[in-house]
């Protein structure tokens, strides 16, 4: 027999995404009840991940603390496609932290919340009423169940096994395209001759603790990432790339990575997937449904940073629905979608043209940008910030004239340039109240204005 019961908020996925929603939901008075396909302690991201201090306090979250923290405060040395040229962003914005100790602290939370979580999780069902989710049966270790709900959040990934099932999302919402997935992995390995260790940073005048990016090595859009810790016992690598272009995948540039380093030993923990850096999506609510995180496709395009704007999502819908009788009231959500889009559409939109510009540049174009001095700090903190920024009168005057008497670089990356700054005054626009007709017309808007998007 199938058991019955009533929820306020059905959470589909126990990822960061899907955990902060939850916590964030719970603290706000809704009773919450999480379901998630993996076993505990092994839901979401296993490795480690770049984040910004923002991010968290957006978010509604304690900064992160050692040894959730794994590094912060190093030097980001930027590195071209050659080697030849190079520069250095000190201190870099970005810390490194684990995920699998943030998944942690977040499900004690949520539990401390109140919040009902569920694993091993298969069969997830939604039943609808006139295109609106209902209710949602899964089985759980076995036994049927069925929560009756107001609002379901698919915080499930990229694999939209939940908003396929609302055809209203399921119409706004196509899956991303080959050409729109990053394949990514990060290994931590441990150092077995720190001798050789110390060669590499001196290599590139780096410090343990600092990051060595080398960009561009597998099409435009690609990197690999070194971050030797500062106790020169282990190694943090991160790499990716979209294969669809014929490039190397990101396991296969980690792989040849520890080959050219035999300094690199065995492997300490991590992983890798596929991340979707398509523009996010212009509608990703429906009466009774709500999407976050890669669900959502709110991932920092620009270097295929998800964890981050994911966790604010949560903290966004709860403001949205704090004092909804129906949490899954169209128009209540609707507040979330606007407010989220208002505040970082063009931030993710904007990057999206600067991940689809270094795809047309390709390996030779990203080494000239890096000759001529374009690919600069000036250029280069915001994205690590994941803000969008404003290059000064003097370096716009310099940027100018450097692209000026490089026309095939200009054709492409002004078009770039001049598409983040179209994205705030789009994003701004975005409609306040919900209107079918008012999205159209926005969406429209977006087709035209900003680089065009597979479906």
């Amino acid at each position: 027999m199938t058991s019955v019961q009533p929820v306020d908020i059905v959470v589909v996925g126990a990822g960061t995404a899907g955990l902060n929603a939850a916590l964030q939901l719970a603290r706000i008075g809704k009773s919450v009840v999480v379901l998630e396909r993996r076993a505990q302690g092994k839901s979401g991201a296993r490795w480690c991940n770049g984040t910004v201090p923002w991010h968290f306090e957006r978010a509604g979250l304690d900064a992160p603390k050692p040894p959730e923290l794994r590094a912060a405060g190093g030097a980001a040395h930027m590195v071209s496609p050659t080697g030849a040229h190079r520069f250095t962003i000190d201190p870099s914005p970005i810390d490194e932290v684990d995920m699998r100790a943030l998944v942690e602290r977040l499900r004690s939370d949520a539990l401390a919340a109140g919040v009902d979580l569920r694993w091993e999780v298969t069969d997830v069902r939604l039943s609808l009423v006139r295109g609106r989710p209902t209710a949602v049966s899964a089985t759980v270790a076995g036994e049927a169940v069925r929560f009756t709900t107001s609002l379901v959040v698919d915080a499930a990934g990229l694999s939209g096994v939940v908003r396929s099932q609302v055809p209203a999302l399921a119409a706004a919402c196509p899956a991303a395209v080959a050409s729109d997935l990053c394949s990514a992995q990060q290994l931590v390995v441990a150092i077995t001759d720190q001798d050789g260790a110390r060669r590499f940073l001196e290599e590139h005048e780096a410090e343990p603790g600092d990051a060595v990016i080398t960009v561009g090595v597998a099409g435009g859009y690609s990197t690999v990432n070194i971050n030797v810790d500062e106790s020169l016992d282990e190694v943090a690598i991160l790499t990716g790339s979209l294969p669809a272009g014929g490039h190397a995948t990101g396991p296969d540039l980690l792989k040849a990575v520890r080959d050219e380093h035999p300094w690199m030993g065995r492997t300490l923990f991590g992983g890798g997937g596929l991340i979707p850096l398509r523009r996010i999506y212009d509608q990703f609510t429906a009466p009774g449904i709500a999407l976050v995180g890669d669900a959502a496709c709110q991932v920092m395009p620009g270097h295929g940073s998800g964890i981050g704007f994911g966790l604010i999502a949560g903290k966004v819908l709860a403001e949205a629905v704090e004092n909804a009788r129906d949490p899954g009231d169209a128009d209540v959500l609707w507040r979330y979608q606007a407010a989220y889009l208002r505040e970082f559409g063009a931030i993710l939109a904007g990057y999206d043209a600067i991940r689809r510009m270094s795809v047309r540049l390709g390996r030779a174009g990203v080494e000239e940008l890096f000759a001529s001095g374009i690919f600069s700090p000036a250029l280069v903190l915001p994205g690590l910030e994941q803000k969008l920024g404003m290059l000064s009168p003097a370096e716009t005057v310099a940027a100018v004239r450097t692209l000026g008497a490089r026309p095939h670089l200009a054709r492409i990356v002004v078009p770039a340039l001049a598409a983040m700054v179209t994205s705030r005054m789009l994003y701004a626009s975005y409609p306040r109240t919900r209107s079918d007709s008012a999205l159209r017309a926005w969406s429209a808007a977006v087709r035209r204005l900003l680089p065009h998007q597979d479906r």
